[in-house]
């Protein structure tokens, strides 16, 4: 077990110093109001922190407060969160918020238990509440502190967060939690980072790892996991209107409740396919699909649906999502007979803008790259 062997008040007040002179001007650091600190922590989950401002500063002007969440559609609070993925956490926002407004007055309470009760509060998040927001002596422990601490005391446990937290916790100053715990966090984006900047390193001549010569092995890499490669292809089918045929995806792991383009999320394929046999895949694949969905003959829909198609590449977990964007213009008779169709189908709409709907990043930028929409996908 690490213990600890040097100065801790002059440990403190070096980290103190740098991360007064250096700490980045980041928009929930003006008010550090509960409220603020959660939806910045909620976001920055694996989300770059430049991508998190922008959806921060864009989420807090349509949702000021945790009332203004729970007053809104689910619909709405999933658009706001539309490019950042893993939108359980875009659900969870709203379940809390709602449980924020109907039990504890639209005030996030400074109570653990009370927080716990929340959705998608895990350990991480209840101490960046308590130890940021509310200033009580909590250690908030994310992927830089944990790098911070593993080369300090250089450390090689499989267990990394666990045998690094009673480190963080015992040189954490009473009543300094706040400080403490960004100033870490800070240290760990700017300077200790995955290529460390040992030379700028204000805690440099406290560093094991450095005297060892083995800061750039620390902390030990995790086993990655493989990339699975996914090929998906959807159409994008227009009335003579111009008005767009969605479809809410309902009981799905994925994306769930979300809208899409008619397609297929994952066509088998061999890897060793090249990009225009992926396409042509793709293309045939997605013929099948909808020729059986719409009971026409696959002749028919060969002639319906477009040679020419957007590519559209994202990553989800560790999937490598390649997937191909068809158009199909409808004509008068078919409209009618396809319309008829999906009318009494539950999840199915025609929109002449899909803004109003929340979709997968993938089948909004092809949808923004069809209309040459800005995005902040």
């Amino acid at each position: 077990m690490k213990t600890i062997d040097f100065d801790k008040k002059a440990f403190i007040r070096t980290l103190f110093t740098w991360f007064e002179h250096n700490k980045r001007d980041l928009p929930w650091r003006k008010t550090y109001s509960p409220y603020h600190v959660w939806i910045s922590e909620m976001m920055l989950q694996q989300t770059q922190m430049e991508r998190g401002i922008q959806y921060f500063n864009r989420w807090i002007r349509t949702f000021q407060c945790p009332n203004d969440i729970a007053n809104a559609s689910l619909e709405k609070v999933l658009q706001l969160w539309e490019g950042l993925g893993y939108y359980s956490r875009a659900k969870n926002i709203y379940q809390s918020a709602r449980i924020i407004r109907d039990e504890y007055n639209g005030i996030i309470p400074c109570d653990e238990e009370k927080i716990k009760r929340l959705a998608g509060i895990g350990d991480y998040t209840l101490c960046a509440l308590m130890g940021i927001a509310f200033e009580k002596d909590y250690a908030t422990i994310d992927a830089n502190v944990e790098r911070v601490f593993a080369r300090l005391f250089n450390c090689t446990e499989k267990n990394l967060k666990k045998a690094i937290k009673p480190l963080v916790e015992e040189l954490l100053p009473k009543g300094e939690a706040r400080t403490y715990n960004q100033a870490l966090m800070e240290l760990g984006a700017l300077v200790c980072k995955k290529n460390p900047l040992c030379d700028t390193c204000p805690l440099l001549s406290y560093c094991e790892s450095k005297k060892l010569s083995l800061e750039k092995e620390r902390p030990l890499p995790k086993e990655k996991k493989a990339v699975i490669p996914v090929l998906a292809s959807y159409c994008i089918i227009t009335d003579t209107e111009q008005n767009e045929l969605i479809r809410q995806r309902l009981q799905q792991k994925l994306w769930n409740t979300m809208w899409e383009f008619l397609g297929i999320d994952n066509i088998l394929v061999d890897a060793e396919l090249t990009p225009m046999e992926q396409k042509q895949l793709a293309r045939q694949s997605l013929l099948i699909e909808l020729a059986d969905f719409f009971n026409i003959p696959q002749t028919e829909m060969e002639k319906n649906i477009t040679k020419e198609a957007s590519c559209i590449r994202s990553n989800y977990t560790n999937h490598a999502l390649t997937a191909y964007f068809f158009r199909w213009q409808l004509t008068t008779e078919q409209e009618q007979r396809i319309k008829k169709q999906v009318q009494e189908i539950k999840g199915f709409c025609w929109t002449a803008d899909s803004a109003n709907y929340a979709m997968p990043s993938h089948h909004r930028k092809a949808h923004n790259k069809y209309h040459k929409k800005e995005t902040l996908c």
